[in-house]
């Protein structure tokens, strides 16, 4: 089951737009789309409105371009290209001073780890290898293989090389953290699925180190969550967990890892982006993003309450959502490959059920600080949004168990 299946690899290439293009192109455009609508007091402020609405289709351009394309150089452009309107989201519409630190560290991981990407794509141009769904190349050694997937490590993230993502959630608005996690990071996932069939060989010692650093990068990104008391660095460190397993499941190169992996991306793209917005709603009534402040949430907003326990739900792949099918073919896959990892994945699948309940007591159990000011039980455009976010994740998962 865990054999390099080659065929399926290049089976995701046999047209402009195959099951993966199509899939992450109508997540951009449906995360995007709701990060718009609910961003209210961006566009109930009227500062700059029309501004922020020409950036999120400006994105969404530059993603579609990503994944329609088949040449190396046009992917690389749309690659790199995302990160402009993302920067101007964060730096015209962020929280607090620290944005333009934000920034600069997002450009300076994600630019400065792409530029080996870069020469290896020119390297490629003159060798003739060019298009996307070419045979496996030969040319390729083990230095360029650091070149190919530094870059896609970074922007997926990788434990380690993961800081720039949580500077830039935590001063980002409410669109800019729903689209980083919603689709930004899927272009590291959809970047390694489209190069890794040009190396065209088995596993070899750095990808097995990759895969250990990955996987316990993920068991430490989960203990530090049950440590934290900011909701979205809460949730965007919960970004590091979910996708460590998805770079070991690419790496291994079998069909259930690519399925896998883009089960669970699919899902933590609707998933994260939901509770970014639910904590976009607590912050917008007690103006704070602290757990300490936002306490006893479901006796002032019950019916909120609800969604809250549906995604945090979701989150830690409870079924019927699409994250358990993702996860059991991913926990499948990894376990065939190596008996040593089960131990590993026990831990990392307990820790990411903790401090997802972890997330629910403290916010919506115990007593909200009666200094503050009154709160709303919530609008319709609210609960359109995060019903939005929800129902895909569980249709979606239903209609695959019926095919199966």
């Amino acid at each position: 089951m865990c054999s390099s299946d080659s065929s399926v690899w290049k089976s995701c290439g046999a047209g402009e737009m195959d099951y993966v293009g199509w899939s992450l192109s109508i997540l951009s455009l449906w995360v995007i789309m709701l990060a718009t609508m609910g961003s209210v007091s961006i566009k109930k402020g009227n500062w700059l409105s029309s501004g922020f609405v020409g950036l999120n289709m400006g994105l969404v351009s530059v993603l579609l371009l990503s994944f329609y394309v088949s040449d190396f150089m046009f992917f690389y452009v749309g690659f790199e290209s995302c990160l402009i309107p993302i920067f101007f989201l964060i730096l015209g519409w962020g929280y607090q001073p620290e944005r333009a630190q934000a920034g600069i560290y997002m450009f300076l991981y994600t630019l400065f780890g792409s530029l080996p990407l870069f020469f290896l794509i020119i390297k490629g141009m003159n060798g003739g290898f060019s298009y996307m769904h070419n045979e496996s190349s030969t040319y390729m050694s083990g230095f360029f293989y650091i070149f190919m997937l530094g870059a896609f490590l970074i922007k997926f993230p990788l434990y380690s090389v993961h800081l720039w993502l949580l500077k830039a959630h935590v001063e980002a608005p409410v669109a800019g953290s729903m689209i980083l996690a919603g689709v930004l990071l899927k272009l590291g996932g959809y970047g390694i699925i489209r190069f890794l069939p040009m190396w065209g060989q088995k596993l070899n010692n750095l990808s097995e180190f990759i895969i250990c650093v990955s996987v316990w990068g993920g068991v430490i990104m989960s203990l530090s969550c049950l440590r934290q008391m900011d909701m979205k660095l809460l949730i965007a460190s919960s970004s590091v967990v979910h996708m460590s397993m998805c770079i070991s499941g690419l790496l291994i190169l079998s069909e259930w890892g690519l399925k896998g992996t883009m089960a669970v991306m699919l899902a933590h793209g609707l998933c994260s982006s939901g509770l970014f917005y639910l904590a976009n709603v607590s912050y917008e009534r007690s103006y704070s993003r602290s757990l300490v402040v936002n306490k006893g949430l479901l006796s002032l907003m019950p019916s909120m309450s609800l969604w809250w326990f549906l995604l945090l739900s979701a989150n830690m792949s409870a079924p019927p959502t699409l994250n358990l099918l993702g996860e059991i073919f991913l926990l499948s896959v990894l376990v065939s490959w190596s008996n040593y990892i089960i131990i590993v994945l026990a831990m990392l699948s307990f820790f990411s059920a903790g401090y997802s309940i972890y997330l629910f007591s403290l916010s919506q159990h115990g007593v909200y600080l009666s200094s503050k000011s009154g709160y709303h039980s919530g609008k319709l455009v609210e609960y359109m949004v995060v019903s939005c976010h929800w129902m895909p994740l569980n249709m979606v998962s239903l209609c695959l168990f019926w095919v199966i």
